[in-house]
């Protein structure tokens, strides 16, 4: 998914430097000669990959909670160079994690969204709950953390105790503030990981995967990219379009906006929403709110704005609900309408009995917090430094423009999203400014699904990116979520979807589904 603002971030795991090798393994992928895009690379497209039983990866059975351990998953590495510019330099490894149903199955890579998402600790739910037996009849699931993320030499810059701090802490209250505090970020992201702070962006992650599309031993890549994977599959079909094989991005990020824009479309689409729920919910009488859909978003600012000075009790003692943490647990639950009810009570309990366990809860699970108060991924890590990697600060006049445009439009929301060019200010590591606009020229189709409701990533975005790709065909989907394919998007999704995959079949221009339709 792709989540909502540059805030704080963690990691658990250290960062793992090695020269380029041949990875050997029980189960050893055939091997096909591929000829690197330059010569300096070619030892990296001639790597071997072998697949082994997981057992042995304790990182990888504690990120898929014990299910890598069964016999459908095999884990491999792959090196890829740590700084593409040097390849004969430092090179660092990519986890890799497959599921597989059928024999001799193709294989299809995904990336389930972010940044900084772990496509392996995703894997089991995306085998159980979003990708349907048909396709995984047919393909192989290859979860592959990218750079920086996950088990793929992951960046780290705060310990547990400074995440739980920087989650709760209320937002910067000046321009400077909010400088001073992503500088402070920053640099103690070099701190920790001054190779990997460096070179997470974007970019290097999609030259990763051709590497591993050749390794694999594949001439084409197949690829599912969810939210922020769209960003990195567009990415990949502008620079390798010959290497282009079925490719579906759902839940597109339209690749040229800036990052205030790309605020702005968040906020609206979060505001949006968040109006849906609201009124849904004071229909049924499951919160405790009133009124027209504006005078309830302002009422409940007031109390979300209340918990800054008396933050409420939880579970535990330790750890009240601040206004940040309730923020990002009803916001977490807008992804879908299938955990209003959950948001509703939530709300309630807060708002009327004065406990704010629910909401704490909520907001953990979407932060990838263990009981035990460690973090499972380093999701707010890479989140942050692939952020301030692939955008870079507008002039003034730009982001004070959104910013103006933010106060009108998401009144509710508006403060939270906007000011992204100055935390970009704020960062001492030079961005790569990845955004651009992406043509693909000479790729087959490419099928881009955008949802009417999306919050996270607006439907005009799918738009323009089908717009932006020569072989673009846009699929849209009523419906209020985020991201539409699903074992559950009922038979028109899935039909699309799936039929684009396994025969290449692209849907009828001006295609309309429903979610859940069938």
């Amino acid at each position: 998914m792709q989540k909502l603002q540059v805030t704080a971030a963690f990691g658990v795991t250290a960062l793992l430097l090695t020269a380029c090798s041949g990875i050997g393994g029980e189960e050893e992928q055939k091997f096909v000669e591929m000829k690197a895009p330059q010569e300096n690379l070619q030892s990296f497209y001639d790597q071997r990959v072998a697949w082994d039983d997981c057992d042995a990866n304790s990182g990888v059975v504690t990120f898929t909670d014990g299910r890598a351990a069964e016999s459908k998953f095999k884990c491999a590495r792959v090196q890829v160079p740590l700084d593409y510019e040097n390849p004969s330099g430092a090179s660092i490894e990519l986890q890799l994690l497959k599921y597989s149903k059928s024999r001799n199955a193709k294989p299809l890579i995904y990336n389930p969204g972010g940044p900084g998402g772990s496509a392996v600790a995703s894997l089991p739910d995306m085998a159980d709950y979003v990708f349907t037996d048909a396709v995984l009849n047919e393909y192989d699931l290859i979860a592959v953390d990218p750079r920086g993320v996950g088990l793929s030499a992951p960046v780290r810059c705060l310990s547990d105790e400074e995440i739980d701090e920087a989650r709760a802490e209320p937002l910067p209250q000046t321009l400077d503030e909010i400088r001073e505090s992503s500088r402070e970020l920053g640099e103690k992201c070099l701190k920790m990981s001054p190779e990997m702070a460096q070179h997470s962006d974007s970019d290097s992650a999609m030259r990763d995967f051709d590497i591993v599309r050749a390794v694999l031993g594949e001439e084409k890549l197949n690829y599912v990219g969810f939210s922020y994977g769209t960003f990195l599959g567009a990415l990949y079909a502008d620079e390798f379009p010959n290497n282009v094989g079925r490719f579906v991005l759902d839940g597109a990020i339209d690749p040229t906006l800036t990052v205030d824009e790309i605020s702005e479309g968040q906020a609206t689409g979060f505001e949006n929403v968040l109006a849906f729920w609201l009124a849904d919910g004071s229909k049924k009488g499951q919160i405790p709110l009133k009124g027209t859909s504006n005078e309830m978003k302002a009422e409940l600012r007031e109390w979300l704005d209340g918990l800054d000075e008396n933050p409420l009790p939880t579970a535990d003692p330790e750890r009240p609900l601040t206004r940040s943490l309730a923020t990002s647990a009803i916001l977490s639950m807008m992804y879908s309408d299938d955990t209003w009810q959950v948001a509703w009570a939530a709300l309630s309990q807060a708002m009327q009995a004065g406990d704010g366990s629910m909401l704490l809860m909520v907001a953990d699970l979407y932060a990838d917090r263990n009981d035990d108060g460690t973090y499972k991924t380093n999701t707010f890590d890479a989140f942050n430094v692939i952020n301030a990697l692939d955008y870079r600060a507008e002039e003034e006049s730009h982001w004070r423009m959104v910013s103006d445009r933010l106060q009108r439009t998401a009144p509710m929301l508006g403060e939270e999203f906007s000011y992204g060019s100055v935390v970009m200010e704020g960062w001492p590591i030079e961005s790569r400014d990845t955004r651009h606009e992406v043509k693909a020229a000479g790729a087959p189709p490419i099928l881009v699904v955008g949802t009417t409701f999306d919050p996270a990533t607006p439907y005009y975005w799918a738009e323009s990116l089908a717009d932006q790709l020569e072989s673009g065909h846009l699929l849209k989907v009523e419906g209020v979520k985020h991201t539409a394919y699903s074992r559950t998007a009922g038979e028109c999704v899935i039909g699309a979807v799936d039929g684009f995959l396994i025969d290449g079949e692209v849907p009828a221009e001006g295609t309309t589904c429903r979610l859940g339709e069938n």
